[in-house]
């Protein structure tokens, strides 16, 4: 994770400057960060992501967004139960560009932003290097924040494996066994019916230094 603008903002302050901003910036707890961009691996199974959903959303009530629309959330306390005396404005709020968000139904929106989702039911992550720790700490606490969440689904960019975790109830999730062979298939259980995505269609057109001939 990048290193947090210096200044402290609030959150109308923060989607304000990010609907203006050429770049775009996280927002935790009332601190800004950079986010950096992907490799073409990265990119291509992002591609792959949305093809496949589009055909499995198809005629079920249900849309897929990209990594430019934002999903905005309640950040959990701090782990030790600790909180600065005086909360500022925004503090308790993650906001981040997920690379693939699914929603069914109607939106909903964080903070009255609309360009700020507050309802999505899946939500993807294109696991890179440098983000793989923070996608599997950070955001997954705050992800499963989010009441309508059913599930968190990260797929590696170096390597065939797909872990997700899944709600099954309240307060709990699940994390079944990750998916490491392209023969496999991940199945979501949505209110609109179950979707499937093959581990092949997630990685087509890339193959990794280990499973070269």
């Amino acid at each position: 994770m990048a290193q947090p603008h210096q200044q402290f903002y609030t959150v109308q302050e923060y989607l304000w400057e990010e609907q203006h901003s050429e770049e775009k910036h996280e927002y935790l707890k009332g601190h800004v960060y950079n986010m950096a961009g992907g490799s073409p691996e990265h990119s291509q199974i992002a591609f792959n992501l949305a093809a496949g959903l589009k055909r499995e959303l198809r005629s079920k009530g249900c849309r897929a967004f990209n990594s430019d629309l934002k999903v905005g959330m309640v950040s959990p306390p701090l782990s030790t139960g600790k909180r600065r005396r005086n909360k500022g404005p925004g503090e308790d709020s993650f906001i981040t560009y997920p690379d693939t968000s699914v929603v069914c139904g109607e939106l909903e929106f964080f903070e009255g932003d609309r360009n700020t989702l507050a309802n999505p039911i899946v939500l993807f992550e294109v696991v890179s290097p440098s983000t793989r720790n923070y996608d599997r700490s950070v955001k997954l606490e705050n992800y499963q924040t989010i009441s309508s969440l059913l599930y968190y689904v990260m797929i590696d960019s170096e390597q065939v494996k797909v872990i997700y975790y899944q709600r099954s109830d309240l307060e709990s999730w699940l994390q079944p066994a990750p998916l490491l062979s392209r023969d496999e298939s991940l199945s979501l259980v949505l209110p609109a019916g179950t979707i499937t995505l093959t581990v092949a269609e997630l990685y087509d057109e890339i193959v990794f230094e280990d499973e070269e001939e």
